[in-house]
């Protein structure tokens, strides 16, 4: 069995996936206003899931691989303060508005960090009409802050 056919063969990031999931982090996201609004916290829980599955390829293409899908590993591949990051939005208080709104907020926080540097890194442009869409989608949402920094 060749290195490239193993379960946990690490391939190299590809620049065009990257692209694609720095926009569909936003147009993920945008979809969550229509399901806290109503309430349908099941599906807001696996928007979440979808969310924090990006970012974490996105860490991983920062780091310069591909998500190895078929791996019992990922702790490996992810430095402390990423884990650390992203395991802080696992975080559920309760089954409510303000967990699906925090944990994506939390999410945006982390998104923030690692886009610029992944368009940096791969001569990519930022999704910057996708995030507006979105933004512009998650305004509905009471609780929803009117601006996300990173410092």
């Amino acid at each position: 069995m060749t290195q490239s056919t193993w379960p946990d063969a690490l391939q190299p990031a590809d620049p065009v996936h990257v692209d694609i999931q720095l926009a569909q982090f936003w147009r993920t996201l945008a979809r969550l206003p229509d399901l806290v609004q109503r309430q349908e916290h099941l599906l807001a829980a696996d928007l979440l899931n979808a969310l924090r599955h990006i970012v974490l390829e996105l860490m991983l293409a920062l780091n310069g691989i591909t998500f190895p899908e078929s791996t019992l590993h990922l702790n490996t591949y992810l430095s402390v303060s990423q884990r650390a990051a992203i395991e802080k939005t696992l975080l559920l208080p309760t089954v409510a508005t303000e967990s699906w709104i925090g944990q994506a907020v939390a999410l945006v926080v982390i998104y923030r960090w690692y886009a610029p540097q992944l368009t940096a890194r791969y001569g990519l442009a930022y999704p910057q009409a996708a995030e507006e869409a979105a933004q512009a989608a998650l305004c509905s949402l009471p609780d929803w802050p009117l601006s996300i920094t990173t410092a």
